[in-house]
């Protein structure tokens, strides 16, 4: 292991999961400082934070009862940024048992090679310029869901939307599930606790999706009505 090799963890904690379809699992998650993207709705502070060892953070994870936890949450910002690290990192703590959940924007895939084989699930999200305003991401979410499916992980995709949808970027997430046949999950977009899209649309929206893809959920971040993290 590099133990000279350091990472910058925001925090650690003890939560519930609050999005996708393990949601309400309790996990233990790691949250990762920086970004490679900056998305209109994001609401994590990605600055303060402390630097870990690999060997740092192992013993840190330890000092929980992993025993307690469904599994570990790799997220941030975006955890594959911190791939080399992981590298060292996620081989000790796949000797604990317990699975490893990434949490990925979905636009890394060549860092998330490097580091697949200690993943078991991996919760990715669709970004959608019309929501997120960073541009059109969908050949980078295809090379990533390609990776991850030949490599027969857990995998499902979610994708945060408001008013401004566009029927082409709903065909192309679909079209993008369809081929890798994983769960979809729509979240309206958020803010705080507040929902941001009127019912009315949210209707409008999901029945527009599941007549693609009956695969598809309707599925809220329920951490921001609980005031959790």
């Amino acid at each position: 292991m590099n133990n000279k090799q350091t990472a910058k963890i925001s925090e650690i904690f003890d939560s519930i999961q609050g999005e996708g379809i393990y949601i309400g699992y309790r996990q233990l998650f790691i949250r990762f400082c920086g970004c490679n993207l900056l998305c209109d709705y994001c609401d994590t502070e990605f600055d303060n934070g402390e630097e870990y060892t690999p060997d740092e953070l192992v013993e840190k994870v330890k000092t929980f009862d992993l025993r307690h936890f469904h599994s570990i949450s790799l997220t941030g910002g975006e955890p594959l940024l911190q791939y080399e690290f992981l590298k060292n990192f996620l081989p000790e703590i796949k000797k604990t048992g317990i699975k490893v959940y990434l949490e990925t924007n979905g636009t890394l895939y060549k860092p998330l090679k490097e580091i697949l084989q200690f993943i078991d699930i991996i919760a990715m999200d669709f970004k959608l310029d019309s929501s997120a305003k960073i541009g059109d991401l969908y050949t980078k979410h295809d090379e990533f869901l390609r990776i991850a499916n030949n490599a027969q992980k857990d995998i499902f995709a979610k994708l945060v939307f408001d008013e401004s949808i566009q029927d082409f970027e709903i065909n192309e997430c679909v079209n993008l599930a369809r081929k890798y046949n994983i769960p979809l999950v729509l979240q309206p977009k958020m803010s705080g606790s507040k929902i941001c899209v009127s019912l009315e649309k949210i209707i409008e929206i999901f029945n527009k999706f599941s007549e693609k893809y009956p695969n598809t959920r309707m599925i809220g971040q329920v951490h921001k009505f609980f005031d959790i993290r």
